[in-house]
């Protein structure tokens, strides 16, 4: 029997999502309103945005992949153009990218931070590419002056799928802090269930340049300028474009609220377990038996994933094994896109982006969370240690 089937363990759940004070009380005030898009409650995440994230433009929408999906349609994609985005990733920059009409191209990533590889990426810049999608993954930022300048040389667009970001920032060399999402043509955040903050479902696109704001709100808002006439500069609204309606709804938008008001508290406790668990398991990192995850000394961490990489698929197997038998939840992660049925369908093989497939064998993500208590983090720690050395 497990530690955990005899009695002596604990149970560490995966997830587990942190409560706002206000956070009945917004929701309980919603049905007394008119539930209109754009309404009291909407205009209050909307201040609250502003004052955390000044001059980003934002956009709420229904979730992180609408957001993106707004993003990739404001490049005009003609058929036949590219847009380059790393492999090991969730597959909905892949499908907005197919979806108005482009190429997907998939690119590998960096072994220490699983984030882009510049290098390969503008290996794949061609003269059909319109844009690169870098994903900021667990919340650690990707070297934004060296994608930014890349970006730029080559004359495309650069779209940052920061789903995993909020809370999270990048420090320039000019030393300030710049948020994730924020310092590319546009910025995707989540606000899935398993995300640091939660409406359940949610998103949010921005952009610091206003008439790229003007182009995303749009067809966000059924192709038409109803942002103008919100403004009060036009007495009514018209169709100007094809478009879709992407607002996140006011109910959500109370959740979401509350949640704004915590992301501070939520971001030091989750760098908390984040560092307990690097401290209690530099060991084997340095001894060769896991590779803690990369932190840059650029990237301003959130806590919003925390993994270790093993050698072999077989170790990273029975580790996990081990700490689910003890009680622990732990996961991989994605199959990479090049891998899929899609991918292949595509054309793509395994062998193409080595660094990518190696991730998918060897990645294993432990809970982090903002329940979590730092005896479960210990705990967890002690199922790692003797799972990696047999006590």
């Amino acid at each position: 029997f497990t530690a955990y089937e005899r009695g002596i363990g604990m149970k560490v759940n995966f997830y587990g999502r942190c409560h706002g004070e206000a956070e009945s009380r917004y929701v309980n005030n919603c049905p007394s309103s008119d539930l209109e898009t754009d309404g009291f409650i909407m205009n209050m995440v909307i201040n609250k945005w502003n004052m955390l994230f000044p001059g980003t433009n934002p956009l709420f929408t229904t979730s992180c992949t609408t957001a993106l999906e707004t993003a990739v349609g404001c490049l005009g994609l003609k058929q036949g153009d590219e847009v380059i985005l790393p492999s090991f990733n969730f597959p909905s920059a892949a499908n907005a990218v197919l979806l108005h009409g482009g190429v997907p191209v998939f690119c590998d990533i960096d072994q220490e931070t699983q984030n882009i590889s510049v290098r390969d990426m503008a290996r794949k810049i061609g003269p059909r590419t319109r844009a690169v999608v870098a994903v900021h993954y667990a919340g650690v930022s990707c070297p934004m002056e060296e994608l930014l300048a890349a970006a730029g040389d080559a004359g495309i667009a650069l779209i940052e799928d920061a789903a995993q970001g909020i809370g999270a920032f990048y420090t320039g060399r000019d030393d300030q802090r710049h948020a994730l999402g924020t310092m590319g043509d546009f910025g995707a955040i989540s606000f899935h269930h398993t995300k640091n903050l939660t409406c359940g479902e949610g998103g949010v696109l921005m952009t610091g340049d206003q008439k790229l704001y003007e182009k995303a709100a749009f067809p966000a808002l059924h192709g038409t300028n109803r942002s103008m006439y919100l403004r009060g500069e036009v007495d009514r609204y018209t169709w100007n474009m094809p478009g879709s309606c992407t607002a996140m709804g006011e109910l959500p938008a109370a959740m979401l609220a509350s949640q704004l008001e915590i992301l501070e508290r939520v971001t030091l406790k989750r760098r908390e377990i984040a560092q307990g668990y690097r401290e209690r398991l530099t060991a084997l990192d340095k001894g060769g038996t896991i590779r803690l995850m990369g932190i840059p000394n650029y990237a301003g961490y959130n806590g919003h994933i925390f993994y270790l990489r093993f050698e072999h698929e077989r170790q990273r197997n029975l580790v996990r094994e081990f700490l689910l038998k003890n009680g622990v939840e732990c996961r991989t992660h994605y199959v990479p896109l090049h891998m899929s049925p899609q991918g292949a369908a595509m054309g793509y093989k395994e062998q193409d982006l080595k660094e990518s497939a190696k991730c998918s064998c060897t990645l294993l993500r432990l809970p982090i969370h903002g329940l979590m208590t730092m005896e479960q983090v210990e705990y967890t720690t002690d199922m790692v240690i003797r799972a990696c050395t047999g006590h």
